[in-house]
């Protein structure tokens, strides 16, 4: 994609003090200003696309080039943003302060900082930029003939940089692992099998042999014991891990793992403190903005959805719903917010959009299918077609969906089995005494979903067990999760 057309999204994260800054820096150069006329147009008008942006751009401003102008208007914001960054980044500002102090010729000022920037970078376990720093120190030290150094102290910053070299592998073989715990988590779900537990209880250990970073301990931890369904265990590691971050893009996602983990323990009133948080959180670009909009169009209706408060749920979502930006989102974020959306609408009884939230990910499968997410998607479109009662269709669509999880790595839950049988079977028999004796017989499994790590994870998004009963019992679907909401919330 050129820079030009890259540009829509550019602008649109920008803050408002990125943007007083990208002003004041244009103010002050001389000659041709139509990148801050391109600027301004795409800062004030939202454009469908860079095809529309280049049209209202040659119409206001003919003879001008959108490509030229877009091209240098890109590399002028992120001149700018770099400059800003190194403002927040002391230890990378510390290396090129060296670095600018070699090249004058000011080499005691230029080792100084570099030992400075080394001691700070071994305090907040920065190991790269120790490293780095290290390097710099001797290769100056070598540059100026070893002044005032003599051979055992030459050895021990030797030793030093050695040292460090070791705390960077382990660091980045804990990382890694970290790394696959996550990628785990985002796109192959909990743990399914005994054998798939095994797999974790390795890399836990693993782990443990090579920690070096608590707080990437403490995270590695949490997600291993999300991916176990041990939610409570999963959140005291949350917990722990917390305070351990500075960086408000490192809080937000600790706290993202603590609101999953409070929501699947029913911990509400905890939650509802965490969404204050979240609500506190100053957005310091517009990534960051989408990101804290994002959990509170999630977590917030969560209480609301578990409860059975579908019309507060609504309203919560259509109050976020102009602040959300969409595009700003990963694949796994979009599809978690059409979820929600399909799942509130549902639960109001508003089937047309609910199926409109579905089919936003369920037309797109080729892009989200390899989501854990998207099996939940396509049972929560088998209750739909349920709703509207078309039975032929939920027949010919359960079929699918049994091919759809034949593959051993698409092991069908215990949930989705029996949901798909109860679905397929069609309309139910009007004799009450029938539906009673069903619904005690699917009680039963569904109470063994719930106490069963390898299951119960599908239930955190929607209980399917009081949907069923809704549907047999005849009952209203608020009415049920109410009874359940009281009894077990904390």
């Amino acid at each position: 994609m050129a820079k030009a057309d890259m540009l829509g999204r550019l602008v649109s994260t920008l803050t408002k003090a990125e943007k007083r800054y990208f002003r004041l820096y244009s103010s002050m150069q001389q000659g041709n200003k139509d990148y801050v006329n391109l600027f301004d147009l795409l800062d004030r008008h939202s454009f469908s696309g860079p095809a529309a942006a280049k049209t209202a751009f040659q119409q206001q401003y003919a003879g001008s080039s959108y490509e030229v102008s877009g091209k240098y208007l890109y590399k002028v914001l992120l001149d700018c943003l770099l400059h800003m960054r190194l403002q927040r980044e002391p230890l990378i500002a510390g290396m090129l302060k060296a670095e600018i102090l070699v090249e004058r010729s000011l080499y005691e000022d230029a080792m100084k900082q570099l030992q400075k920037t080394t001691e700070q970078a071994d305090m907040k376990a920065q190991w790269i930029l120790s490293l780095w720093s290290r390097q710099q120190e001797m290769q100056l030290m070598q540059l100026l003939n070893f002044p005032e150094i003599n051979e055992m102290e030459l050895k021990e910053k030797q030793a030093g940089i050695s040292t460090t070299i070791r705390q960077l592998d382990h660091y980045q073989e804990q990382q890694a692992l970290y790394e696959q715990l996550r990628y785990q988590w985002l796109y192959s779900g909990p743990a399914r099998t005994p054998a798939e537990r095994q797999v974790l209880d390795e890399m836990a250990a693993r782990e443990a042999l090579v920690n070096t970073d608590q707080k990437l301990h403490l995270l590695f931890q949490a997600h291993y014991f999300l991916l176990a369904g041990e939610f409570t265990t999963a959140l005291q590691y949350f917990y722990e891990s917390a305070p351990l971050y500075e960086a408000p893009a490192d809080q937000l996602m600790v706290i993202e793992g603590i609101l999953y983990s409070l929501r699947a323990a029913k911990r509400y009133k905890e939650l509802s403190l965490f969404l204050d948080k979240v609500l506190r959180f100053k957005a310091t670009s517009g990534y960051f903005s989408a990101m804290i909009v994002r959990l509170l169009f999630i977590y917030s209706p969560a209480v609301h959805i578990d409860s059975g408060e579908f019309n507060r749920a609504l309203a919560l979502q259509q109050e976020l719903l102009p602040s959300l930006n969409l595009q700003l989102l990963t694949l796994v974020q979009r599809a978690e917010i059409y979820l929600s959306r399909a799942l509130v609408y549902l639960g109001n009884g508003d089937i047309n959009n609910a199926h409109y939230a579905l089919d936003q990910v369920l037309q797109q499968s080729s892009l989200y299918s390899t989501l854990p997410l998207y099996r939940t998607f396509r049972l929560v479109h088998l209750l739909i077609q349920y709703e509207l009662g078309n039975y032929e269709y939920i027949r010919y669509e359960t079929r699918a969906f049994r091919r759809y999880l034949r593959p051993d790595n698409k092991r069908a839950f215990l949930l989705e089995r029996t949901m798909i049988k109860f679905l397929s079977a069609g309309e139910l028999s009007p004799v009450m005494a029938y539906r009673i004796a069903l619904w005690k017989k699917l009680q039963a499994v569904f109470q063994q979903i719930r106490q069963d790590p390898y299951e119960k994870h599908q239930l955190q998004l929607f209980d399917f067990s009081a949907w069923t009963e809704s549907r047999i019992l005849r009952k209203p679907l608020q009415e049920i999760l109410k009874e359940k909401f009281e009894s077990v919330s904390i």
